[in-house]
């Protein structure tokens, strides 16, 4: 473990930061930390300095070590500053990685479904007494972010492959939850980081692996250590059968090796959700949670912020967020909603992350929208990029797109002049769905009053 006891983080308004900043709080250090915008507020009363802004006077000479976000570059004022005083500096996978040494890890890597599957895996370990240390990108309901730090030995987080951050990360155990293809990178370059990552576990080590996607299995096959495989399929080790939903939410059973453990029962919506469910069970499973404990962790688990969170209402209208940009997360949010409201007028304004991403999947994104009865589009968020020319008339294109598949899009992409018409549309009985980039949630959040979230969700 690192000796040294402050620390600046840079981004720290970004979620992962955040949460890392807890934790670090939580295990002694003097923190503080800068970001672009306004730092959440919880930080300061936490007891961390805070600054609006970056400025080369917020690294101070005192300062043992500088951590950054992936989006920081090395030419930052602030990491420059840091140089010339002579402050080590490390990004944030790679401060997991000095986290995660001398205890039991445990990480959770794939293309989907990380932040769920980490948390329900963390309720798990919770209620088997392990008491775990957690530092993860998804916000529980009721907590400021996803950081825990427990009086156990293990150390459970997400392993991100983007710029290959996970191969920083020297885990015991380790799931796959699978790879998909994605907008910067081909399939075989993913399957090449997934088999650096999965030969990082040493050979005592476990590796679960979805047995239902080609490409981990693949990614299975080049590993050093066991591999224990679970799916929906009858050929995996730990499977989920006899699936049955009720208003979007799903019972299910647990096998192992044949022998089934008992009925499970998730509080969170989403048919997807079974698989998450199941690879936590089964990634807990391998550092000894019993049935009892899976069953109860599970129970436990109520949802993340912006993971179809269920945030307010408004004039009969229930209010519904969620962070996903991708079509497969777009449809599987939409699917979860006509689940459980079959027969209410579904809105979706969706915001998408730079034109970029947003681009090449114009076609993917307009199918995905097409189980809303309403759509809005609104400006792409993120990076000078969104605020040109080129990215409004990405969400034009979008907005196009969608119509031309035969779904509902208003002609509206500034989010406050949707929110005007959306407001001046709803009906009681409505379902709302924020969707896409985090600015949508501050702006409807902001706005007149008209929509409040006066209802914790529950």
């Amino acid at each position: 473990m690192l000796a040294d006891r402050k620390v600046h983080l840079v981004g720290i308004a970004d979620v992962g930061m955040a949460a890392l900043a807890e934790l670090l709080v939580a295990e002694g250090w003097t923190v503080t930390g800068s970001a672009a915008g306004e730092p959440p507020h919880w930080l300061w009363s936490g007891g961390i300095r805070t600054f609006r802004g970056y400025a080369s006077g917020n690294v101070e000479t005192t300062t043992d070590l500088l951590i950054y976000s992936d989006a920081v570059e090395p030419y930052h004022v602030e990491r420059q500053r840091a140089a010339a005083l002579g402050i080590r500096q490390f990004s944030r996978p790679q401060m997991l990685g000095e986290l995660m040494m001398g205890r039991v890890g445990l990480a959770v890597a794939g293309t989907r479904g990380k932040r769920t599957t980490t948390a329900i895996a963390a309720s798990i370990l919770s209620a088997a007494g392990f008491d775990p240390t957690v530092v993860s990108t998804g916000t529980p309901l009721g907590a400021n972010s996803g950081a825990h730090r427990g009086r156990g030995r293990h150390f459970l987080t997400e392993a991100c492959d983007d710029r290959s951050g996970f191969l920083n990360l020297s885990p015991q155990v380790a799931a796959i939850l699978g790879i998909e293809l994605q907008e910067d990178a081909a399939l075989g370059d993913l399957e090449a980081r997934f088999e650096q990552f999965a030969r990082r576990l040493p050979g005592s080590g476990v590796l679960v692996v979805n047995g239902d996607c080609p490409a981990a299995r693949r990614v299975a096959e080049k590993a050093t250590c066991r591999v224990v495989t679970f799916g929906l399929e009858p050929r995996s080790d730990w499977q989920a059968q006899w699936l049955h939903g009720d208003g979007g939410r799903y019972c299910f059973e647990i096998a192992v090796a044949g022998e089934v453990l008992g009925e499970f029962a998730l509080r969170v919506p989403g048919r997807e959700n079974v698989l998450n469910a199941l690879a936590a069970a089964c990634l807990a499973g391998q550092t000894g949670a019993d049935a009892e404990a899976i069953r109860e962790g599970i129970r436990r688990f109520t949802g993340l912020k912006r993971g179809l969170e269920r945030v307010g209402f408004w004039q009969g209208a229930v209010w519904f967020d969620d962070d996903a940009r991708h079509p497969i997360e777009i449809r599987a949010a939409l699917r979860a909603l006509r689940e459980m409201f079959p027969n209410r007028r579904i809105w979706c304004i969706f915001q998408p992350q730079q034109v970029s991403r947003t681009r090449p999947w114009l076609d993917e994104l307009a199918g995905s929208l097409q189980d809303a009865d309403r759509v809005a589009v609104a400006e792409v968020s993120g990076a000078s990029e969104s605020s040109s020319a080129e990215g409004k008339a990405t969400a034009a294109e979008l907005a196009e797109r969608v119509r031309a598949r035969g779904a509902d899009a208003i002609d509206e992409h500034r989010l406050e002049t949707i929110f005007e018409a959306v407001c001046s549309a709803v009906r009681g009985g409505d379902i709302l769905l924020t969707l896409g980039a985090g600015e949508i949630r501050n702006v409807w959040n902001a706005s007149t009053g008209r929509l409040r979230s006066y209802r914790a969700a529950g």
